[in-house]
């Protein structure tokens, strides 16, 4: 089976990318025939390459929130000549099926019913659906246009369910290659360069540095944690690429600056070992605001961390609170570290939790993820 693959961009640091990876990975040995097209070649594309996908570049025109009016005007020949591209492309591969990896791409959809062939579309967005009235149309073009929609969370499917478009909508938990994190080694190498040693509490998050994840929010919870236990070190690993990013990258260099934090909290950059990086935590943090899914969470979880997730977004949906982690106010530091507290001072019923996260994220695993996708492929194909 041939699927053509779209995906709005190639960076180093991509939620989206990690997880169209770990699919892919398992529907190639399945028979799957991957062709990706992205706007450029990027950091991800020898990854994707050295899985067997076939990579190729269109000009695509993905959505954005903070698009001006005079680009807003230039938007319709823009998607246009993408659906284009994107059904020459299609056309000349002989493609059974159109994967949109994510909804910030409408060519895919209006490329398929071009040709006449099933488009699947995956919503892998946050869950703020405001402003009101522009998500009331995007979910009608998103649902028009695809035959079926995966949402990567019950809260991400309640984007489309108050609006009464949920009948082409599946939840598909973002998928994991659960084993690599369960199996990596705890390591004090990876510890140090960390910047943690020896005992000391590792206490760390993992991402983008963009304002959505509210860095800030961890940066201050570090500084009231490190107020009660002075060993306590903390890390920040994650990468700034866009514009908007390397901007917040100041705001929080300058905030770790003002609290005195220079020795104690580490911006680590991007690492590729992230089952180590994991492993390496005694607490994972993740204060990101209205999360489609928090892929990084799910990866703490298989890796037996401790985790405090924003009591907002689908966070919260993972770890069901005080199961299988801890959930704090979103934005609120002094409640973030008194949950990161909680967690150190508790350490029996801390790693009771933990154990019962790994187990929680087995139903993450990408094999299974991967047959559903497959089945609904084959339903839609007819192969």
């Amino acid at each position: 089976m041939r699927v053509v693959y779209l995906n709005p961009f190639s960076q180093e640091v991509s939620g989206p990318d990690e997880s169209l990876l770990a699919l892919l990975a398992e529907l190639i040995p399945r028979g799957v025939e991957a062709h990706l097209v992205l706007p450029s070649r990027g950091p991800q594309v020898p990854r994707y390459e050295a899985l067997g996908v076939a990579v190729h570049v269109a000009r695509l025109a993905p959505l954005r929130r903070d698009v001006s009016a005079a680009a807003a005007g230039l938007f319709p020949p823009r998607i246009l000549r993408a659906a284009l591209e994107v059904r020459a492309l299609a056309r000349r591969l002989g493609a059974s099926l159109i994967h949109t990896n994510m909804e910030v791409l409408l060519e895919g959809g209006l490329a398929a019913r071009a040709l006449g062939i099933p488009h699947v579309m995956h919503y892998r967005g946050n869950t703020l659906d405001h402003p009101r009235l522009v998500f009331d149309g995007l979910t009608a073009a998103w649902t028009a246009l695809a035959d079926h929609v995966y949402c990567i969370s019950r809260a991400t499917a309640a984007v489309f369910e108050k609006r009464g478009r949920a009948r082409k909508v599946e939840v598909l938990y973002n998928p994991l290659a659960v084993a690599s994190f369960a199996g990596a080694a705890r390591s004090e190498e990876v510890r140090a360069a960390l910047g943690a040693s020896g005992g000391a509490p590792l206490i760390g998050t993992v991402g983008r540095l963009h304002p959505r994840k509210d860095v800030e929010t961890f940066v201050r919870a570090a500084a009231l944690v490190a107020a009660r236990v002075p060993e306590a070190r903390f890390v920040v690993v994650g990468l700034a690429e866009a514009p908007v990013e390397l901007e917040y990258l100041r705001r929080v260099e300058a905030l770790i600056a003002e609290l005195g934090l220079g020795g104690r909290l580490l911006l680590a950059g991007a690492r590729r070992d992230v089952p180590a990086v994991m492993k390496a935590l005694d607490v994972f943090v993740l204060t990101s605001r209205h999360e489609g899914f928090g892929r990084v969470v799910a990866e703490a979880m298989a890796a037996a961390r401790p985790v405090v997730v924003a009591r907002e977004g689908a966070p919260p949906e993972l770890v069901e609170e005080d199961r299988y982690g801890l959930c704090a106010a979103p934005a609120d530091p002094a409640d973030f570290a008194d949950r990161i507290l909680r967690l150190l001072a508790e350490p029996a019923a801390t790693a009771a939790r933990a154990a019962r996260a790994a187990e929680r994220a087995r139903g993450f695993d990408a094999g299974a993820v991967a047959e559903t996708v497959l089945g609904r492929y084959r339903a839609l194909t007819g192969r």
